[in-house]
């Protein structure tokens, strides 16, 4: 049996994080407790080394979640997907230029987060 990828999942909406947490475990993933803040997912992304960061834009906190990102990867390199309610052309850009996996507009499809952790990974 492959190792599971782990999944650092981001998201201040608590039925949102609980509904993708449900699915992307069914789809074979582990995931850690979903998180609500920016300062959070940095205290986690410091402890824990994930596989993949799952990070809404807009989050709970003084911290959003381009600025938690940025000192995620200050501490390693990790693919992010971002996730968010808006499509704000400006933070598209912000997210893309850290070098964001994906950058998503809710509602969130999670077979399309499959396709992009699967093209990440392979069968991990």
């Amino acid at each position: 049996m492959t190792e599971k990828v782990k999944i650092l999942l981001v998201e201040d909406e608590a039925i949102t994080a609980m509904m993708l947490e449900s699915e992307l475990q069914d789809m074979g993933y582990q995931v850690y407790n979903p998180i609500a803040t920016g300062e959070a997912a940095v205290k986690a992304g410091k402890k824990y080394r994930f596989d993949v960061v799952l990070m809404d834009i807009r989050l709970a906190g003084k911290m959003n979640g381009i600025e938690a990102a940025k000192k995620i990867l200050s501490y390693y390199q990790v693919p992010i997907i971002f996730m968010t309610g808006y499509s704000e052309h400006h933070i598209k850009v912000q997210a893309q230029a850290l070098g964001a996996a994906a950058y998503l507009v809710k509602p969130i499809d999670s077979t399309e987060i499959k396709l992009i952790i699967d093209g990440l990974f392979g069968e991990k």
